[in-house]
């Protein structure tokens, strides 16, 4: 993959976490971080709720990348509290304290980009929130407004959130973009690409399943997310099988040419070899 593709991959850290039964030692985070940024990855997408505990992977990576002095961008998100949705005093005091534990964790004097996560209309349109975070971007806290679309309402071609990127000053859009799950396509990217919103394909290899590696359920354990739902993971599998030349690289290739960004978590080294080294 040539270096400028490379750039444009944001690395995930989601499997930290433990969701995919993997337990992960700070060392092996760290060559995987290290090897990333090596072979020019210059991005990291968390957020507070990757661990058991609220902030523990933003702060296994916020560790990692202070003592290894690593200078990746950081892609977080915030979400909210549907308790304190309709008190004002809470709600900020419950964003402050997300946005503040995110600074702490990562051991950041500022979020890159900060990400209002697949909310619903009625979380995302409150002026008070968007103030409020505009700013804390006015005095560095955070550098970029973005927003992470629910993917309910990409289905549904309801673009209510992205109208509104004038006013809330959102200049970034993460929406699921790849080979099978193509909606964003119709109106979402679009509307981005007109208004020079900078777009972040997410979950371009549907779990692993758009990498040509699967035939069947019989690989996936009991831990594994994949079994959540069997059904869409069959639908899937069924049409992987229909995909010419279909390769984790090659997928992560069709999202790049609809998306400036494209989130991929990695299990291990090799993975990223997989995607980045030329064959």
């Amino acid at each position: 993959m040539k270096k400028h593709l490379i750039s444009r991959i944001v690395l995930g850290t989601e499997v930290f976490s433990g969701s995919w039964g993997i337990k992960y030692s700070s060392e092996q985070i760290k060559k995987i971080l290290i090897f990333g940024y090596e072979n020019g990855i210059r991005e990291l997408d968390v957020a507070p709720i990757y661990g058991k505990k609220n902030h523990q992977v933003e702060k296994r990576l916020g560790h990692i990348l202070f003592n290894e002095k690593l200078k990746y961008k950081i892609s977080t998100k915030f979400s909210i509290n549907k308790l304190f949705l309709k008190n004002k005093k809470y709600l900020l005091k419950d964003l402050n304290n997300q946005l503040e534990r995110s600074l702490k964790s990562l051991k950041k004097d500022t979020i890159d980009n900060y990400f209002f996560h697949s909310g619903t209309d009625e979380e995302f349109f409150n002026d008070d929130i968007w103030e409020f975070l505009y700013q804390k971007k006015k005095i560095g806290l955070i550098k970029n407004l973005c927003l992470s679309l629910k993917h309910d309402l990409v289905k549904k071609n309801s673009l209510n959130q992205l109208y509104m990127h004038d006013k809330y000053k959102i200049s970034k859009v993460s929406t699921v973009c790849n080979l099978y799950t193509k909606d964003s396509l119709k109106k979402v990217i679009p509307f981005c690409k007109k208004n020079k919103i900078t777009i972040y394909g997410r979950m371009p290899l549907a779990k692993g399943l758009l990498t040509g590696k699967y035939k069947d359920l019989s690989k996936f354990g009991k831990v594994d997310p994949r079994v959540k739902d069997l059904l869409l993971t069959k639908k899937i599998i069924n049409y992987s099988k229909k995909v010419k030349n279909l390769s984790a690289k090659n997928s992560v290739l069709w999202t790049l040419k609809h998306c400036q960004k494209v989130v991929l978590g990695f299990k291990n080294i090799d993975q990223i070899k997989n995607i980045i080294e030329k064959k």
